[in-house]
């Protein structure tokens, strides 16, 4: 059987590590220094109660090189998973937005042969927020919401950027 579309070729596996700047402020509590992850994971397994339990926008930037672009191919930036949703800017240039599968985006006007800078802005719902603040005395408590369905114990929400990033082209 013939598909109806080219399987897409893998141009490069972003396999840099990549600097993670979290919202700090008192409410979202991420941590107030940029953090490297070397590889990309989800949030709601962060040993760092920080990021276990965040809730808002986290900006992931990192460097990649490229010595050649196909001419002859469409590329895109697949960003393999991502929760809950993401921007993408590449050499400081919008590439777009997704929400869903397939999480990626055309990139081929915004890679350069060489140096490239990857920034992919991505943002979660509260849900982490709301369940690590159950953890917490209630004066220490900093979101508020009219009805809260979860606990202390209730199952985390996946977040963040998990993966793999690629560039791919068919």
């Amino acid at each position: 059987m013939t598909a109806n579309f080219p399987e897409p070729g893998i141009i490069t596996t972003v396999d840099t590590p990549w600097e993670v700047r979290f919202e700090s402020d008192s409410i979202k509590r991420g941590p107030s220094e940029p953090v490297i992850f070397k590889e990309l994971k989800n949030w709601a397994q962060s040993d760092d109660e920080r990021i276990r339990y965040f809730s808002g926008t986290a900006v992931y930037t990192t460097k990649i090189t490229l010595d050649a672009i196909p001419k002859d191919k469409q590329l895109y930036l697949d960003l393999g998973y991502v929760s809950v949703m993401a921007k993408i800017r590449i050499n400081g240039e919008y590439a777009g937005g997704v929400w869903t599968f397939p999480y990626k985006v055309a990139v081929n006007n915004l890679l350069n042969q060489g140096e490239n800078t990857l920034e992919i802005e991505v943002v979660n719902n509260w849900k982490n927020r709301l369940i690590g603040d159950q953890k917490l005395a209630e004066k220490d408590r900093k979101v508020q919401s009219n009805y809260n369905g979860w606990k202390a114990d209730s199952p985390l929400q996946e977040s963040g950027l998990t993966g793999p990033v690629r560039i791919i082209g068919n």
